[in-house]
């Protein structure tokens, strides 16, 4: 009987993100640090395979000096071969905020079903895209006027969950946006 618990015991848990894809986009310059760390360590714990994009295949920086290495540009993901695309925070994530393809990115992820996320500065990403219109969100106070201004139901709570789309307010927020993240694709 020992034997068989220590056996149990030994056995390693289901990942309950196998086979998940899932899409960082992080601002080659000025992400939040916290708002990438926190959701790429749990959802590649959980199983999910998770590649960080951006405008640029050099090393991008973030706001405290931190850097990462994307494996790809965001404006070759193929929104069909992925599960979730989400847009992490920061001053930087700005360079997004009026771009085309990562408006359209958007546009063909939520029209396709699938998680769509944005953190802090980057919920304006997904207001200008249009997906927010009507629908509860939250993002860094500073974006309320904007959020509200295209439509957003703006709560400043620290997650805002509207259907597949999933919003969080600030860098002190990243775990339990992470913990969204997760719910949502598990």
């Amino acid at each position: 009987m020992l034997a068989s618990r220590q056996g149990n015991r030994m056995r390693a848990r289901p990942k309950p993100l196998a086979g998940r894809k899932v899409v960082l986009v992080v601002a080659h310059h000025g992400y939040r640090e916290e708002e990438l760390a926190e959701p790429l360590a749990l959802l590649t714990r959980e199983g999910a395979e998770v590649q960080i994009a951006s405008s640029s295949l050099g090393p991008a920086s973030g706001m405290g000096g931190g850097r990462c290495d994307p494996q790809r540009l965001y404006s070759a993901v193929d929104v069909s071969s992925v599960d979730a695309l989400v847009f992490v925070g920061g001053t930087g994530a700005a360079e997004y905020f009026d771009d085309r393809t990562a408006q359209r990115l958007v546009r063909e992820a939520v029209t396709a079903g699938k998680l769509v996320g944005a953190m802090c500065f980057a919920s304006s990403i997904l207001a200008n895209a249009g997906v927010l219109e009507g629908k509860p969100a939250t993002g860094y106070p500073s974006r309320e006027a904007h959020l509200r201004a295209r439509g957003a139901r703006y709560t400043g709570e620290p997650v805002a969950i509207a259907g597949r789309i999933v919003t969080g307010r600030g860098p002190e927020d990243a775990g339990a946006f992470a913990g969204a993240l997760l719910a949502a694709l598990s």
